[in-house]
């Protein structure tokens, strides 16, 4: 007799193909992949907000103590105004479908709309401040980055501002999509101007002078470091053109 598998007309063919093996064991790993993902920007979102909370915390601790003034509001705006610009960047990052990507565009436009107003207000603040004090204008290194953060805001909010609502203005919705890289090249630059502002204000003697203790000043390099480890680790370099991304769930920024 012969054996089963030399009689003809049986079937010898696996029940699975090779090519359905090796597209399971592809989806295998994106499913992977996208765990590891989201693990990661857990772990950095998770840095970011613990950075953004010591920032705010430690400059509250010291504001509580100084006496009512018009220079309170300049503080008070550009914390709120750190914070929100940060947050706006931070909450668009792990958008990856076109429905994540419009309902996180948003948000950003919302949080850094909010940032920018209440840069207007601490700008407006220290320059009235400033006159009615009958002090100079930009003489420290926190003013004259202040100065320029203030201007460079103005054009990136243009900037997003025109190419998400009104892209024509760049010849077609195409066309200005692909300066979306530079707008985030830009975002990116910014907030790390902002950052080092931010820290030579917090340097300044009337905010050192008035810390409950000046080891304190490690809490702010504490929360520095926070951040801008907890931002970068959730950028995804794809996007500025520099290496390949994929269409997958996994590209998830």
């Amino acid at each position: 007799m012969r054996d089963i598998e030399d009689q003809p007309g049986q079937e010898t063919t696996p029940l699975l193909s090779t090519n359905h093996t090796e597209l399971s064991l592809q989806q295998q790993q994106e499913q992977q992949e996208e765990k590891n993902m989201i693990k990661k920007d857990a772990i950095f979102g998770t840095m970011t907000q613990i950075g953004l909370a010591l920032f705010a915390g430690l400059i509250i601790s010291v504001l509580v103590r100084l006496p009512f003034n018009v220079f309170i509001f300049h503080a008070v705006f550009m914390v709120l105004f750190v914070v929100l610009s940060t947050e706006g960047i931070f909450l668009l990052q792990p958008t990856s479908t076109p429905k994540e990507k419009e309902k996180g565009l948003k948000i950003h436009a919302t949080f850094i709309g909010l940032s920018y107003l209440c840069a207007i207000g601490g700008f407006s603040a220290i320059l009235y401040h400033k006159a009615s004090s009958n002090k100079d204008h930009f003489t420290s290194y926190h003013g004259k980055l202040g100065l320029i953060v203030f201007c460079f805001l103005l054009f990136q909010f243009l900037f997003g501002l025109t190419m998400a609502f009104i892209p024509n203005l760049y010849g077609n919705v195409t066309k200005a999509k692909s300066l979306w890289k530079y707008h985030r090249m830009t975002g990116y630059t910014l907030i790390i101007i902002v950052m080092v502002t931010a820290q030579l204000g917090i340097r300044a003697d009337y905010i050192y002078n008035n810390l409950w203790s000046p080891k304190l000043m490690i809490g702010h390099w504490i929360a520095l470091i926070f951040i801008i480890i907890g931002i970068s680790g959730r950028v995804r370099f794809y996007k500025w053109g520099f290496s390949k991304g994929n269409n997958t769930v996994v590209s998830r920024n």
